[in-house]
């Protein structure tokens, strides 16, 4: 990877929080347990419309569906596939850069009667696959985790690329197959923000259906991304750099002040993310906790801010947002 790639990736990477991506490499993600199935819709905004096309005359006993899967963390650590919402679907995207192409989750299966085989086409990108049981039983898996709920969108880093062409049959279609759309591309400014996929089934009288998937990436993407070790490091003083920077050094942003319960949302001019209070947060001794940096690219150039929880001695949570003044952000050179 280029200097200048690598640098543009740590762009990206340090403008997520800690508390939105649980794990960019390779380390083991310890999460607080669950008291119940923690529910994952797949990364990507799926909209499954069915076309009906027939091109012949329909069979009554013939039936055919697409459905999309999400990821889903049981009590147990164990990962399950199970069949999510299509109608009520997120804004948020979130996937896996490994420095050459972009993985999104999105999780798609069919069901029916007397299907032959179901073969999944996309004119821009390819498909991907990775296998639950497998990740599930390795150690020191990657997770991640996106929006405001703390959805957990990947799970490991490991993906065989079949191409644009997938064929699924009721031998192929295992129960912990999940289907990945990827696509190369230097940064996410060459994702596409929509993807068309083509689901035809043969059925075994010779008759087929067609159904499309729309893939919806234009919401606010969020992902985890492989770097080397140097980039690591330097991710990591500019990370400390940060944390220990006075905040009165910094800017307050007067209209992000407000009183948090749940959820604060950290809302700039090019990107959205949140900030879940949880009972880990480890606050110093004035009641302050960061919650790492983001990065904006505006008008005025880059700017960066430091999201900021402050808890009262009456545990009252406040949000609010530093912005570092360019004399004194981090250089990297």
């Amino acid at each position: 990877m280029s200097e200048n790639k690598s640098k543009k990736l740590f762009n990206i990477v340090t403008n997520i929080s800690d508390n939105i991506i649980e794990e960019a490499q390779s380390a083991t993600v310890q999460r607080k347990s669950a008291k119940r199935i923690k529910w994952a819709l797949v990364a990507a905004c799926l909209c499954i419309a069915l076309v009906g096309s027939f091109f012949n005359i329909p069979n009554p006993a013939n039936a055919f569906v697409v459905k999309a899967y999400a990821l889903g963390e049981m009590d147990d650590g164990t990962i399950k596939l199970i069949e999510t919402d299509l109608i009520n679907q997120s804004d948020v995207w979130g996937g896996h850069f490994d420095g050459d192409n972009f993985y999104v989750s999105v999780g798609l299966r069919y069901e029916g009667h007397n299907i032959e085989s179901v073969e999944f086409t996309t004119e821009e990108g390819f498909f991907a696959k990775q296998y639950i049981d497998k990740l599930a039983i390795g150690e020191n898996v990657s997770k991640m985790y996106v929006g405001a709920d703390n959805r957990l969108v990947m799970y490991g880093t490991e993906f065989d690329i079949v191409g644009n062409t997938l064929t699924l049959n009721d031998e192929t279609m295992t129960d912990d197959l999940l289907l990945f759309w990827g696509t190369n591309a230097k940064d996410m400014s060459e994702v596409p923000q929509n993807v068309e996929i083509s689901a035809i089934a043969t059925f075994q009288d010779g008759r087929t259906q067609e159904s499309t998937v729309s893939v919806d990436l234009s919401g606010v993407g969020v992902y985890s991304a492989t770097v080397s070790e140097e980039d690591l490091q330097q991710h990591e003083a500019e990370m400390d750099y940060y944390m220990n920077l006075p905040l009165e050094q910094c800017e307050l942003v007067e209209e992000s002040v407000e009183t948090v319960t749940d959820v604060y949302k950290v809302k700039l001019e090019t990107s959205t993310s949140w900030i879940t209070i949880q009972d880990e947060m480890k606050f110093d001794e004035d009641g302050i906790w960061r919650g790492g940096t983001r990065g904006d690219f505006t008008a005025n150039g880059y700017e960066v801010y430091i999201p900021v929880i402050k808890r009262d001695h009456n545990g009252v949570y406040t949000g609010m947002l530093y912005k570092v003044p360019k004399s004194i952000q981090y250089n990297r050179e």
